[in-house]
């Protein structure tokens, strides 16, 4: 009957899976976009702002440029199409 049991509650500083998602990020990832000036980002300071390996901001942008929403400006930075 272990199933049935209840996770420990989360200290108040631990993050929950729900707020690692790679769903919920892309969406901090796209509102920080919309913001950027001229619809410019820098994936540097992209990781920086919301506290992530680059790695995980290269997940979202793989998808956002594979579907033709966002391009490669340069090296690190996009821009929304």
């Amino acid at each position: 009957m272990d199933f049935l049991c209840l996770p420990a509650p989360k200290s108040p500083g631990e993050k929950t899976r729900y707020d690692t998602s790679l769903g919920l990020l892309t969406k901090k990832f796209i509102h920080l976009l919309s913001e950027s000036e001229d619809g410019v980002l820098d994936l540097n300071r992209a990781a920086e702002v919301l506290e992530v390996q680059k790695r995980r901001i290269y997940d979202i942008t793989n998808v956002l440029e594979g579907i033709q929403l966002i391009r490669k400006k340069s090296k690190n930075n996009i821009q929304w199409m």
